[in-house]
This record gives structure tokens, sequence and C-alpha cells, in this order.
């Protein structure tokens, strides 16, 4: 599989640079532009990232509780008991997601064979 740099941010800054360098007349302005825009793109991902972090702190959180809801004390006994919470609060419901999916479709054609 080849690496295709205009898919990476940096990449299609560095390919605006260069077609802007490469015209007669070059406009500064533009290409500072370029760069607010690539400056922006980054600051998103990393709110993005914040956001998911936040989300899967929560899970974590939740996680605990319901253990010690169950569980008032943490032995060695019962580490696994809270893995297990934990693990399963963090998996991320594709099934769900793909079983509703199959069943829109399935209405969907039940609809067009009336």
């Amino acid at each position: 599989m080849e690496f295709n740099i205009l898919k990476t941010r940096r990449g299609k800054l560095y390919n605006k640079i260069k077609n802007e360098l490469s015209k007669n007349e070059v406009n500064i302005d533009v290409i500072l532009n370029y760069v607010d825009q690539y400056e922006k793109d980054n600051l998103n991902s990393i709110e993005k990232l914040k956001r998911l972090r936040t989300l899967d702190t929560k899970k974590i959180n939740g996680a605990i509780k319901q253990f010690l809801n169950v569980h008032p004390t943490l032995t060695k006994v019962l580490v696994s008991s809270l893995s297990k919470r934990i693990y399963g609060a963090l998996l991320e419901d594709k099934k769900y997601q793909k079983d509703n999916k199959i069943k829109i479709v399935l209405k969907w054609i039940k609809n067009l064979l009336k």
C-alpha cells in the first residue's frame, strides 16, 4: 500500500504552499491563510481527543461506582470483577449499531416488496 502525502494535514499544507510559490505573483496573505487553517485543524483534533478522553474517564468512573455498589470493599479476589466492569464500560456497542442498521435495511426491503 502506497503512502499518500495528500491525505495528511501537513501534506495538504505543503502542496498548497508549493502551488502558491510556483505562481508568478506570490500572495503572502494566501499562504498565511493556509497556515491559519492548518493550525485550526490541529486545534480541532486536540479538542476531539480531549472529549474522547473525558468520555472514557466517565465510563471508568461509572464502572468503579457500579463495582462499589455491589462489592463495598476491593480485595485481591474481586479485582477481576472490577476489571471486567471497566472493560465492559469501555467496549463500543458496535454490535448494537450493526443490528439496528440491519433492521432498518430489512424494513426498507419489506416496504419495497409490498
